[in-house]
């Protein structure tokens, strides 16, 4: 009775995975990709691995005019950005097959396969019948389609070219980088697909189609021929290049390497793999947020190659079956450094964890640590590459802490963004950036949102000593993940309530932490607000660093010099308020105080005296505010009494759990983002009043809201929340020489004409539980007075930023009078490079900037031909 009972439950597993065909009779069988055209009454493929939908005969599509066409494709919950697939015949437009039957030969089992047949007729010549198979086998990733002819007439065919026609979504890889190949693959946002086929094949590649022909055949009256190919779908290069060796029982081999640069792991550093001299790459591969990669290749010769920040390197490598073969790739000087150390030096405040909101117009608080004999030269704002000088003046009095403060005046107009504040003075350390320190905003907002995220522990969650600690950026990948998310989301702010960092004292032993860390706060489009938690400045006994090492860090990277005084007096804890509007948020510090650094100050746990005496007098400033609320890491001796301090909510985390609380004042906490969890709590405010406040997850592969464009002009959000989602940002490209002209589902936030490339920001609503294509048509602009067409003059500047020299490095179309000079940010001439007459060719120059400080410089070429005068302008940083 046992052996019987689990001999019924395979079977159920058996049939509950099994391949099917069936139609599809409801929109819930449908997929929903970018692309996805599929409509019931369509033909579904499918079994334990793979959905395909393939049209029926009265389902017509544009550009196809006849059904029998694969539509839609994708890994069983997954997306796709696949289009069409069909029969193309002797390279005319659009001459394909004109079906006028489809039937289920196989309705599939676990032991057979799902297979369609459609019938029909050449649609240019109906003496030729047509008959094309779909075949889907269980536990596989690839339809296999078999379409066969027959010249039913009485003459002669000859010379009849047989092949298919595909959008792919993106760009497609070509290995070899040539027009002959026998595969395919697609690279798009989603799932990718692959074509193969089991000998070579001609295709002409369009941006996003491919038209193949796979042989021409000549048919006599009465004769038949059929052509075979494949389409496979996987979740990368790799699963499309592993199914096609799999079809030629090909026993691929192993290499696995690492790129690293300056001694730091390269994230999604391109190593390529070429198998004939002077072609494209066979097989590519990006590598992790370690630096690894591994690839499985055919067995033979193969030149690697790795390229970073424009550095190449490459080896010759020899591929064996089922062999494993190392490929390192090491870069000495690679500028930027990836991991940028980013400490503090001049600029105290704004930083990047405590930024400003300032609107256009306004004035706004810089304050400094600088010596009293040096001079602040300057004072501007960075976005997107472009700079605005800013006037500013400094005040007499110094602030609280001994800080020197200056008063900048935004403009009235300026694009509104996160910016850089960059400050020049004299003295050895010249030049000072705080990045992302300030958030220029057209308003305050009568409904806003803001997002509170927390224990990222990053960048993994080990500690020092622990196997593997160098190696793992896991957490690095989750907070990613939830960062995607916001920056779709684009609420007004975030807070992040501690716990950022693992080990605070891993930086210090020579393990990039708090660096890394700080690096990815830069992948966030929206301001952050940063509290410590007691991972963050707590140091741990197992830690072989001195005691205060991880406090004392964080000041380094996030914090004010003046929190190491000792005196009786002094702040020696970093607790900060800001407004938005007048919704007043307020950051603690917390801590354990594992390793009982200056115990007598602050004892085992926060919060400690003097952070109840700093609460209290802010409270007091901000008492006509409408709405207040605290963040923190946790409440380590439950101290905090909402109702007394009159806070209408508490957001914090440490306890990695959500803890929802309906009852006001409301006291919440969020899950953790790290451990594959990715949780993050979404809060709407709408006069001053919390009305919404909703803890979700960013998925484990970010399946619960995606933003993906399926060319240049189209993008599509897809909601999978059961909420709406308000405000929802979305970046185009504007192509060069183009102009706006409209957007369809979405409202016009404004338009970066400064930068390059040029920017449009459109503002949608996705409602719950649905996919919002939005589409930007432009109008091609004529060429300016002030344009450089490529045919005149190119000019790149390298290395860019640069220590003390750079080299100009242009060409020349057409002769003219060429003028190339420098300036500084005041418009001051620095320097002229070149002032001739020059003809038709390739130049270089070079500029030592020894005699100059360090700072933002603008190279301008101005050009006198026969067809006018032109200006081209490039910007470079000199960094000493």
């Amino acid at each position: 009775m046992k052996k019987l009972l689990i001999l019924l439950m395979l079977l159920s597993i058996n049939t509950a995975y099994a391949s099917q065909a069936l139609l599809i009779t409801s929109t819930s069988q449908l997929l929903n990709g970018s692309n996805a055209f599929g409509a019931v009454g369509d033909y579904l493929l499918s079994n334990d691995s793979v959905k395909i939908i393939i049209t029926d005969i009265s389902h017509n599509l544009s550009p196809g005019n006849t059904g029998g066409q694969l539509v839609d494709a994708a890994l069983i919950g997954g997306t796709d950005d696949f289009d069409l697939f069909y029969l193309y015949l002797n390279d005319q437009w659009p001459r394909q097959g004109n079906y006028s039957s489809l039937d289920i030969i196989s309705s599939g089992s676990p032991e057979d396969s799902a297979h369609i047949r459609v019938r029909g007729v050449d649609s240019y010549n109906s003496n030729i019948s047509i008959a094309t198979d779909y075949i889907l086998y269980d536990n596989t990733t690839s339809l296999k389609t078999v379409t066969s002819f027959k010249n039913n007439g009485t003459s002669t065919i000859s010379n009849y070219g047989v092949g298919d026609a595909f959008s792919w979504g993106s760009n497609p890889f070509i290995p070899g980088g040539s027009s002959s190949s026998d595969w395919l693959a697609s690279r798009t946002t989603n799932t990718l697909y692959g074509y193969y086929a089991s000998s070579i094949f001609n295709a002409l590649h369009g941006s996003y189609w491919s038209d193949v022909t796979l042989e021409e055949i000549s048919l006599s009256p009465g004769d038949s021929a059929k052509i075979i190919r494949y389409f496979c779908v996987g979740n990368s290069l790799q699963d499309i290049y592993l199914t096609v060796m799999n079809s030629k029982d090909i026993t691929p081999g192993t290499v696995l390497g690492n790129v690293s640069a300056n001694g730091y792991p390269v994230e999604n550093a391109l190593v390529s793999f070429i198998k004939e001299y002077d072609s494209g790459p066979s097989f590519e591969i990006k590598t992790d947020p370690n630096g690894d990669y591994l690839a499985k290749l055919e067995p033979g010769n193969w030149t690697c190659n790795a390229v970073v920040l424009s550095q190449s390197k490459e080896q010759n490598i020899q591929i064996h079956a089922s062999t494993q073969t190392i490929a390192n790739f090491t870069f000495n000087e690679v500028s930027p450094v990836n991991y940028t150390k980013d400490t503090l030096t001049i600029i105290q405040s704004p930083l990047i964890n405590i930024p400003l909101f300032v609107l256009p117009g306004e004035t706004f608080k810089v304050e400094i640590y600088l010596p009293e004999s040096e001079s602040v030269l300057s004072l501007s704002l960075l976005i997107n590459g472009h700079i605005t000088a800013l006037s500013f003046s400094e005040l007499e009095i110094p602030s609280e802490f001994g800080l020197r403060t200056l008063e900048a005046v935004l403009p009235d107009t300026i694009l509104y963004g996160l910016y850089d504040i960059e400050l020049t003075s004299t003295g050895t350390d010249s030049m000072d950036i705080s990045e992302q320190a300030v958030c220029v905003i057209p308003d305050y907002k009568k409904e806003f949102t803001f997002i509170q995220v927390t224990d990222t522990h990053l960048p993994s969650h080990y500690y020092w000593g622990d196997s593997g600690l160098e190696d793992d950026s896991t957490e690095i990948v989750d907070f990613r993940e939830v960062i995607k998310d916001i920056n779709i989301i684009n609420p007004d702010f975030v807070i992040h309530t501690g716990d950022f960092i693992n080990d605070g004292e891993i930086e210090y032993l020579g393990i990039p932490s708090y660096s890394r860390a700080k690096k990815q706060l830069h992948e966030l489009d929206v301001p952050v607000f940063l509290v410590a938690g007691n991972h963050d400045l707590g140091g741990w006994d197992a830690t072989p660093a001195p005691d205060g090492t991880s406090r004392r860090t964080w000041w380094k990277y996030f914090g004010w010099q003046y929190l190491n005084n000792t005196s009786p007096t002094a702040t020696t804890t970093q607790n900060y308020s800001f407004n938005y509007d007048k919704s007043h948020f307020i950051g603690l510090e917390a801590y354990d105080n594992y390793d009982e650094w200056r115990y007598d100050l602050y004892g085992s746990k926060s919060f400690i005296s003097s952070q109840f005496t700093w609460l209290s007098q802010d409270l007091a400033e901000h008492a006509d505010d409408s709405l207040k609320v605290l963040f923190y890491h946790y409440d380590f001796k439950h101290e905090l009494d909402l109702n007394t301090l009159g806070i209408d909510a508490a957001f914090w985390g440490h306890v990695h759990g959500n803890n929802e609380d309906s009852s006001y004042p409301y006291s919440i906490s969020t899950g953790a983002t790290c451990d594959g969890h990715r949780w993050y709590r979404i809060i709407k405010v709408r006069n001053n009043e919390i009305i919404f406040n909703k803890a979700v997850q960013a998925g484990y592969s970010g399946e619960n809201l995606t933003l993906t464009f399926s060319d240049n002009n189209t993008a599509q959000i897809i909601n999978n929340f059961n909420f709406e989602l308000n405000d929802c940002l979305i970046k185009f490209d504007l192509p060069e020489n183009h102009a706006f002209k409209s957007l369809s589902n979405a409202s016009l936030f404004q338009i970066d004409s400064l930068s390059e490339p040029k920017f449009i920001y459109a503002l949608a609503d996705i409602p719950g539980n649905s996919t919002l294509e939005v589409t930007l048509q432009t109008e091609i602009l004529t060429a300016s007075a002030n344009y450089i067409p490529d045919k005149y003059f190119t000019m790149d500047i390298y290395p860019n930023p640069f220590n003390p020299e750079t080299v100009v490095n242009y060409e020349l179309s057409n002769s003219g009078k060429v003028n190339i000079d420098v300036f500084n940010i005041w418009g001051k001439k620095i320097t002229t490079l070149m002032s001739k007459v020059q003809h038709p060719g390739n130049y270089k120059l070079t500029w030592n900037a020894d005699d100059q400080p360090s700072g933002l410089y603008f190279i301008k070429a101005e050009i006198k031909n026969t067809s006018g005068n032109f200006q081209s302008v490039k910007k470079c940083l000199l960094m000493k």
